[in-house]
This record gives structure tokens, C-alpha cells and sequence, in this order.
């Protein structure tokens, strides 16, 4: 079986390749010559080295490619690089499945964000199919993802054999970037001492890898499949993870006018690296997703929330983070 991952170097992409190794495959993967290849160490893969943008780089990657999973992004809360939001996310995007329609991959599963999709209201998680309503937040991650949803959905109806897989908020071991453990080391350290009025889907990166290869094999073309996970108050968030860290849980719950006026502030002298209007929207919204889809069809399942929050505990203080 040829099959070609991008983002093989990141938090999920990793999973993915540790996933595929354990059912006897070694993907190729493609790596900018700068790629931290920490989260490598110990796996099987063929390493094609250049860039997304790069055509001849992606020629040489999909020849005679069987599968393809596409999980390069970007994540960033900063107002000043909203350009390589979009180039990382949409341009790359759209060249990658560009030429593997014109290679004529047979299958393709993409890594989509549940935000390109829109958020919850309430204690009401939404389907695959709800209408998108995140439009004017003025938040780069989300438009840039939100763009790179349509892309994908304009060449699915031209043809393109893509199955959507889109997970919860990300935990486990492995997170090298820190792109979604902060929430994690934040509060081991204090520094989060406060509750939001939000809430979110929490889930194993390990299962969310697991969500991508079943949608591989299992997956209906055309298709987008939630791997929400856990559906968790801040609050009810927190008090978990207190648990497994042996600490209090937060004493309060900011109101949302409040963090509104933080975060818009904050934004501007921390070009929002520590309060943006990114954090706002995640944290002040609910993001819960009816994973019902995945189970039903894919056979996903995901593991209990504690063992998640103590294998990452575990791992951020093996390597330092906390």
C-alpha cells in the first residue's frame, strides 16, 4: 500500500504515522528540510523532503500514491500572521489536492478543523451538516480554515475522492509545539486561574488519529465525519484536570463581557500570544460536536478523558514543559 501523509511532523500527523506503522505500513511523508522531526523518532517512513506549494515536490511525493491523508495546517492566535494562515491552511491545501486530482489519487482523507464547520450553541452539540455560523469573528484561524473548507468541498464536487475527518480539541502525549497543551501547562503553572463560560469537545489525540485511518477505510467519499470526543464545560474541564494534577480547580468563572474586554485588549501589545480574539472565541463558545456519525459508521471509538489528561500530564513533565 503507497500512501502519503503531509504534516507527519505535527502533534496529530505523528499519531497517524505511529497508527499506520502499527497496522504494517510505512507511509511516505513529505517534510520541509526545517521540520522539527521530534515527534519521528522510532517511526517507519519514507521522507520526501520540500514544500506543500512546491508542484515538483508533490509530483515526486503522489507518484503512484494509494492514500493520502492531508493533515498540514497551521494554528496561530497571532493578528500578524494571518498571511501564512492562509498560505499554510488554504494555498497548500489547494495545491495539494490540485495535484492529486491531476495524479489521480484514488482516496484522499483530509484533516479539517471543526471550526471551518461553525460552533454549538449551548448544551446543543451540531452535526456535519449544520450551517456555518462563525462568520465576523475577524479571527484569521477561522477564516483561513473556513476557506480551506470550501476548496476542499468545491473539488469534492468536482470529483475528488476526499473523506473529511474532523476532531475535538487534541490532548495526549507528543505535543511538541505545545499547540494545544498550553491549556495544560497554563494551569500547572497558575497561570490559568480562572474558569470561561464556554465549553468544548475534548479528545485523545491517539483516538483522533485512529478517527483519520478508519475514515480511510471505512469512510464514505464526499463525507465529513466528527471525532468530538468528550463534550466538557470549561469549568466541568478544569476540575478534571485538578484532579489528575492534585490541585484546586479554578475559584471563578469570568464572565464573557469581560473576557471580551481582555482579550480585545490584550490582543495589541501581545500581537495575541496570550489574550486574543482567537481566545476569546474558543474559550467563551461552546464547541461541541455530535460524534455519532464516526461511531455509527467508522466504528470510532474514543478512551476515557482521565487517562488522556494523565498520559499528558505525564508526558509534559517527562520532557519538561511542567
Amino acid at each position: 500500500m503507497n500512501v502519503v501523509v503531509t504534516g507527519a511532523a505535527g502533534f496529530v500527523g505523528s499519531h497517524v504515522v505511529r497508527r499506520l506503522n502499527e497496522r504494517g505500513i510505512r507511509p511516505r511523508i513529505i517534510l520541509r528540510p526545517t521540520s522539527n522531526r521530534t515527534n519521528l523518532i522510532g517511526v517507519e517512513a519514507e521522507v520526501v523532503e520540500g514544500d506543500l506549494l512546491d508542484p515538483s515536490t508533490l509530483r515526486r511525493a503522489l507518484e503512484g500514491c494509494e492514500q493520502l491523508y492531508h493533515l498540514a495546517g497551521f494554528v496561530s492566535p497571532r493578528p500578524s500572521q494571518r498571511d501564512r494562515l492562509f498560505r499554510d491552511n488554504v494555498q497548500a491545501t489547494v495545491h495539494v489536492m490540485d495535484i492529486a486530482r491531476e495524479m489521480g489519487v484514488p482516496r484522499v482523507v483530509y484533516l479539517g478543523s471543526t471550526t471551518a464547520i461553525g460552533a454549538s450553541n449551548g448544551a446543543h452539540p451540531i452535526a456535519e451538516d449544520a450551517p456555518y455560523n462563525l462568520d465576523g469573528t475577524g479571527v484569521g484561524y477561522f477564516e483561513a480554515k473556513r476557506a480551506a473548507e470550501l476548496a476542499v468541498r468545491e473539488r469534492i464536487e468536482a470529483g475528488l475522492p476526499v473523506v473529511g475527518v474532523y476532531p475535538g480539541y487534541c490532548l495526549g502525549p507528543g505535543d511538541v509545539y505545545l499547540s494545544s497543551s498550553k491549556i495544560i501547562t497554563a494551569f500547572a503553572k497558575g497561570q490559568l486561574f480562572f474558569a470561561t463560560q464556554g465549553g468544548m469537545s475534548f479528545v485523545d489525540v491517539r483516538d483522533a488519529a485512529e478517527a483519520l485511518i478508519l475514515g480511510m477505510e471505512r469512510g464514505r467519499i464526499g463525507e465529513r465525519y466528527f471525532a468530538g470526543g468528550h463534550r466538557l464545560t470549561y469549568r466541568g474541564f478544569f476540575e478534571r484536570l485538578a484532579k489528575v494534577l492534585g490541585r484546586r480547580p479554578p475559584r471563578w468563572t469570568i464572565p464573557n463581557w469581560l473576557l471580551w474586554t481582555l482579550c480585545v485588549v490584550g490582543e495589541i501589545p501581545t500581537d495575541g500570544e496570550i489574550l486574543s480574539r482567537t481566545f476569546y472565541h474558543v474559550f467563551a463558545r461552546y464547541h461541541w460536536y455530535d460524534s455519532s456519525k464516526a461511531q455509527r459508521e467508522l466504528g470510532w471509538a474514543f478512551r476515557p478523558l482521565e487517562e488522556t489528561l494523565r498520559d499528558a500530564v505525564n508526558w509534559l513533565q517527562e520532557v519538561g514543559y511542567i
